[in-house]
């Protein structure tokens, strides 16, 4: 089931939610400091999906990597997901930056994640070994190619 929803910049005020959203979401968590530090930087943007009624679902930190968009963290609520939110946030960056390439990393067990992003264009291109800690785990190295459209 697609739900729509409005994807907008974050402002300062989100870091804390974002953080709590983090913390349901990830064992190793961003922290409101690093999220706060993050939104102050130039070279990285931070994307909200809001539903109708205003509540964030989820965040994309989208950050400047040389020529390359690097998606540092993405995440959507988990009463939140399999709705198309986190493909509403990547397509939007996609689109706002087509002539850019994008790279992320990704847990190896997080098989979900890695299908969308596949879906999405993006291919395998490394892994680094115990990359991720809570639990030691490895983490695959994925692009997708700037749209040539």
């Amino acid at each position: 089931m697609m739900q729509r929803v409005n994807i907008v910049s974050a402002a300062i005020e989100d870091m804390k939610k974002l953080s709590e959203i983090a913390a349901v979401c990830f064992p190793d968590p961003w922290s409101e400091k690093l999220f706060t530090e993050a939104f102050a930087s130039p070279h990285t943007e931070i994307t909200l999906a809001k539903t109708a009624s205003g509540d964030i679902a989820g965040y994309l930190v989208l950050s400047d990597a040389g020529d390359e968009k690097s998606v540092d963290d993405i995440a959507v609520l988990p009463e939140c997901r399999r709705m198309g939110i986190a493909r509403q946030l990547l397509e939007s960056a996609h689109g706002k930056y087509a002539g850019q390439s994008f790279i992320l990393e990704v847990r190896e067990s997080n098989a979900p994640a890695i299908v969308l992003y596949e879906s999405l264009g993006y291919c395998q291109v490394g892994y680094r070994k115990r990359y991720y800690r809570n639990p030691d785990e490895g983490a695959v190295l994925m692009t997708r190619e700037r749209d040539t459209i």
